[in-house]
């Protein structure tokens, strides 16, 4: 019974929906019956450890891990995650993304947050600061950070209100030149730091770029592609205070 102490040991840690994620992934990737290490127990209602006796904690991390990469999403985002679909959802879901990196190995899966209905941003839930700077190599890319005034589960699909000493640093990446934006959000914890992109929406994106390059109008008096030309003849790194 020493599977049964290890998958015990990594549901004390991950917690039961940790399981659904699990099966999901083994559902999509066409894992064998017999080597799975999660399956649907209707007599309980829940998903739970198989009777795997190869299952150690260790794999099952492996596994879980897997799920979270290609549903898009952190352990943070689990049980919002779980609660919102399906495991056949999920597993549709990490299917497609699947199939998608086996035909591009650069490519980054969507977050199967993006199918869930949350707020969008707005101009009042987010404010740029001033302290920003521009990427010493390609001197393209402009990262600037949020002042953020929403509530991060709500968007975020996160389970970290109610957690002591944690919170959420938001950063964007904005290239004026191709005129893209990416979203990096951080967890800060007691026990390290957990990372994350969020993909904004298109009405997002045009708000939060406006909000970036009226920033730097208002603090540097240029625009956004000035503020990165500047850049350039900068000798120490790109930074600009």
């Amino acid at each position: 019974m020493e599977y049964y102490k290890e998958a015990n040991r990594f549901s004390k840690k991950y917690g039961m929906d940790a399981f659904k994620i699990i099966a999901a992934y083994e559902d999509a990737a066409d894992i064998p019956q017999n080597e799975r290490y999660a399956g649907w127990y209707g007599d309980y209602g829940i998903f739970e450890p198989s009777l795997n006796e190869d299952m150690t904690y260790d794999k099952l991390i492996t596994r879980y891990n897997a799920g979270l990469k290609y549903l898009g999403i952190i352990h943070e985002q689990a049980k919002a995650v779980c609660s919102q679909f399906l495991s056949d959802q999920l597993a549709e879901h990490i299917r497609e993304q699947l199939s998608n990196h086996n035909a591009d190995a650069e490519y980054r899966p969507v977050s199967v947050i993006t199918k869930m209905d949350t707020p969008e941003f707005t101009k009042e839930m987010l404010e740029v600061d001033r302290d920003m700077e521009v990427d010493c190599d390609i001197c393209s890319e402009i990262t600037v950070v949020f002042r953020c005034w929403f509530d991060a589960d709500k968007k975020f699909a996160l389970h970290i209100n109610d957690v002591d000493d944690v919170w959420l640093n938001m950063y964007g990446k904005y290239d004026p030149y191709a005129d893209t934006l990416r979203i990096e959000c951080e967890i800060d914890k007691l026990d390290g730091c957990v990372y994350f992109d969020y993909i904004p929406t298109d009405a997002e994106s045009q708000l939060i770029k406006d909000m970036i390059t009226q920033k730097i109008r208002e603090e540097y008096c240029q625009t956004p592609q000035e503020f990165c030309e500047e850049a350039r003849t900068i000798e120490n790194g790109g930074i600009t205070q």
